[in-house]
């Protein structure tokens, strides 16, 4: 698998994907240099919107309008990327963040061609994740992707531990990886928004499962 535009391009047609792409939510320079990943499944949204390689002024989470919002980075997602790195603390722009799958739907129920672009997306990670050599930790987005991150990343089949999100019955999940990497799966925080509520109990579980031995 080589990385680049042109692949996801091609295999965007032969899939027969007609709303785009995109790949990284970061500058292409942090799969070298970022010690942490952020991972979430395919991009959003119901319209065609032009490919995107990598956004190279910063991370996504922070530089983009989402959903007219008033401001850059005021999208309730993009809030609680934002909170859950400051809890470390890590810059987005420094975290090497993408999408599992490039192409982007309604939601993932509605993905053309589902089981071919989910295995597409993990080629395009594994070859990620050999030049990403200083990554120790990955953080994903949503319950439905541990058996896709724990394929990719050679997980532990059970969870390590688990961390209570502040939630009801909401976790946050440990796994631990090949390569001495960590696999942290939070709930969706497009859906949940466990960082910044009272009591900080999503705070002090990311961190305990990031400090955990």
């Amino acid at each position: 698998m080589i990385l680049s535009c042109h692949s996801i391009e091609t295999e965007c047609g032969r899939l027969g994907h007609k709303l785009g792409w995109r790949f990284l939510t970061c500058p292409k320079g942090n799969i070298e240099s970022a010690s942490i990943a952020l991972i979430a499944i395919n991009p959003g949204g119901d319209k065609y919107l032009r490919p995107m390689w990598s956004v190279e002024n910063g991370s996504a989470y922070v530089v983009e309008r989402w959903k007219d919002r008033a401001a850059d980075g005021m999208e309730r997602l993009q809030i609680q990327v934002q909170r859950m790195f400051q809890t470390i603390p890590v810059a987005p722009e420094n975290v090497l963040s993408g999408y599992l799958v490039p192409f982007r739907s309604r939601d993932w129920k509605s993905l053309e061609n589902k089981q071919a672009s989910l295995e597409f997306g993990l080629e395009l990670w594994r070859e990620v994740f050999r030049q990403a050599e200083k990554i120790e930790t990955v953080i994903a987005f949503g319950k439905q992707m541990t058996p896709h991150m724990s394929k990719l990343l050679h997980a532990n089949a059970k969870s390590k531990t688990d961390f209570h999100a502040g939630w009801g019955d909401q976790k946050i999940d440990l796994y631990e990886c090949s390569r001495q990497r960590r696999l942290i799966v939070v709930p969706h925080l497009s859906r949940y928004a466990i960082f910044g509520r009272q009591g900080n109990v999503a705070e002090k579980a990311f961190l305990e499962a990031l400090s955990y031995q």
